[in-house]
């Protein structure tokens, strides 16, 4: 997945940060999409998301990010005040645009609003939570990738990736966007 460099095959110390962080860690029920994601349930009914998918879906998703020309063009949403602080932490060290908090409807569609913007890219921490932006997004046409639980829909999203909590959402986050400084990496079409 990576193109045989080595500088972005997935090394011991990338594993152990993902499972220090929990990412591996699913929700007890699952959306049909997202299986293609899991590995397998434990015995207490939590699915095990696939490291090695999420970390071509992290490296998809940095590739994405890097392609665009001006990083302000790539828009960051989080609403809920777990992914907030990851949210504002990667802006800061990419240049994106952030929308944290509640999301203004009409954002992306309504030119006439003064908060209107034309994203090139739309990153969101919940596509639950975060419902309303996707959809305007899919109205224009706007590339999203969302951080996805195994109970996430995944209606509107073109590149799911791991699941977010508070802690390692921080992590995934601020992780990505030092990442993006050093070597990129991009996501897919489902």
């Amino acid at each position: 997945m990576s193109g045989g460099l080595d500088v972005l095959q997935m090394k011991e110390e990338d594993v152990l940060k993902f499972l220090a962080a929990g990412t591996h860690l699913g929700g007890t029920n699952m959306d049909f999409q997202m299986e293609h994601y899991t590995y397998k349930r434990k015995s207490d009914g939590v699915y095990i998301i696939n490291l090695k998918k999420t970390w071509e879906k992290l490296l998809l998703a940095a590739r994405a990010i890097v392609a665009i020309e001006n990083p302000a063009d790539v828009c960051v949403i989080s609403s809920r005040n777990t992914g907030q602080r990851a949210v504002l932490k990667f802006a800061s060290a990419t240049g994106a645009t952030t929308f944290h908090g509640r999301f203004t409807p009409g954002t992306f569609t309504n030119q006439i609003q003064a908060a209107f913007r034309e994203p090139r890219l739309l990153i969101v921490t919940d596509p639950r939570a975060d419902h309303q932006p996707l959809t305007e997004a899919s109205y224009v046409n706007i590339p999203t990738i969302a951080m996805c639980n195994t109970d996430s829909p995944l209606r509107y999203v073109d590149r799911p990736h791991g699941r977010l909590r508070p802690a390692r959402g921080g992590r995934l986050v601020r992780g990505s966007g030092s990442a993006l400084c050093a070597h990129p990496a991009v996501p897919c079409w489902h």
